[in-house]
């Protein structure tokens, strides 16, 4: 009987230091759950939540530095916490992984997937209303903005440029309106950039703006007009000029310039055979401040003032002089009308003698503006070869 009551004693003393030592908090076994730890994300930029549940104080850290997702808040106290997780749009159609790592601070690790991927893009769609041309072809200068409404079933999507073309073409979103401003040309050859409504990944529409360049064919030139220094009532337009001919061609030329004056009597002899065919001619001299004399005295002994006796009116071209200090006679306010910066940067070194014909609205038909050396008779009869060429089948006249 003894026996056993002692036993019972010895049972009881067991099982309270057990129950009190289960109390003990440094005994306890410390958790740390992470729900979900996997997301599978379109290619939509996106957001979404997960819990931390934890015994202790916990922090994250992210495999690598990809700043395309983010979390906050990225480090908690026991308890349950929500973190939000923040992606932004996939820039191609290629998959993409980050991964965080969770850690407590006695060491339990649990590790978070998120992969954005383009598999969902079918769901998704963003196109210009009215799926109009993609490809739009604009003027040299003074073009109007370009607006486009975009249809879309993407919450957030942005604008971007292509690489390149951010100097001189810019879009703005504006609501559901992209808003896409063109800057004038600085150089004789066309240009071409795209720019890109973009949801994510696939999801995207693209408008690609090719530009014409200064001698592209059919670009529009730029009028002018110019005087005759001490001449009253003598400034003439371009377009005066242009608008009363099938082809006009407008010849940059010098009093100073060797090349030109070889081939002068090649542009008089154009003139006299295609006149009565819809042809003129402006004449636009680069000359020095300083020396006018030296060119109204070149223009007298050249016979490039000869007029009809019984009317008055030039016998073949007008002609009108542009002053400008030598520093700036190659790149000066009317050469840029034409060759934008191209002389200044030096891709085109050559500015007289050239030749630029148009049609009767102005628009280029074709450029001469070569580096022309024309000291030899067979240089010279190979470009008026050339431009004869051109105009009889311009003309459609004179057996080409």
């Amino acid at each position: 009987m003894k026996r056993h009551f002692f036993q019972k004693i010895l049972f009881i003393a067991f099982l309270g230091l057990a129950l009190l030592s289960s109390c003990n908090p440094s005994d306890q076994t410390a958790t740390l759950v992470v729900i979900p730890v996997t997301f599978n994300l379109p290619p939509l930029s996106s957001e979404r939540t997960f819990t931390v549940k934890t015994t202790e104080n916990w922090y994250m850290e992210q495999v690598g530095n990809e700043d395309w997702c983010t979390v906050y808040p990225d480090k908690g106290t026991p308890g349950e916490t929500k973190v939000t997780l923040n992606v932004t749009a996939l820039p191609d159609e290629k998959p993409r992984i980050a991964i965080y790592v969770i850690k407590s601070t006695s060491g339990i690790e649990k590790t978070l997937t998120v992969e954005q991927t383009n598999t969902e893009a079918g769901s998704y769609y963003i196109n210009f209303f009215g799926n109009p041309d993609p490809m739009i072809s604009v003027d040299p200068f003074d073009v109007e903005p370009i607006q486009r409404l975009v249809f879309t079933n993407v919450p957030e999507w942005k604008v971007t440029v292509s690489a390149g073309a951010e100097n001189w073409l810019s879009a703005n979103r504006k609501k559901d309106t992209l808003l896409i401003t063109i800057s004038d040309i600085d150089r004789p050859q066309s240009r071409e950039g795209t720019v890109t409504a973009l949801g994510g990944g696939s999801v995207s529409t693209t408008l690609t703006i090719s530009q014409k360049g200064l001698h592209e064919f059919l670009a529009p030139t730029r009028n002018f007009s110019l005087p005759i220094p001490g001449v009253p009532d003598s400034e003439l337009a371009f377009s005066d000029v242009y608008s009363r001919a099938r082809i006009t061609m407008l010849f940059m030329w010098a009093s100073w310039c060797p090349d030109c004056s070889n081939f002068m009597p090649k542009v008089k002899e154009l003139y006299t055979e295609f006149k009565g065919h819809g042809f003129k001619i402006y004449g636009a001299a680069m000359e020095m401040e300083g020396r006018e004399q030296e060119y109204f005295d070149y223009l007298a002994n050249n016979g490039l003032n000869d007029v009809d006796e019984t009317t008055g009116n030039k016998l073949w071209w007008e002609n009108r002089p542009v002053f400008n200090p030598q520093a700036q006679v190659k790149v000066n306010a009317f050469t840029r009308l034409f060759y934008g910066d191209a002389l200044l940067t030096g891709e085109i070194k050559n500015f007289v003698p050239a030749f630029f014909f148009v049609d009767g609205a102005g628009n280029v038909k074709k450029v001469y503006a070569d580096n022309y050396v024309l000291r030899t008779d067979a240089a010279v009869r190979s470009l008026y070869s050339n431009m004869r060429t051109f105009l009889s089948r311009q003309l459609d006249c004179c057996g080409n």
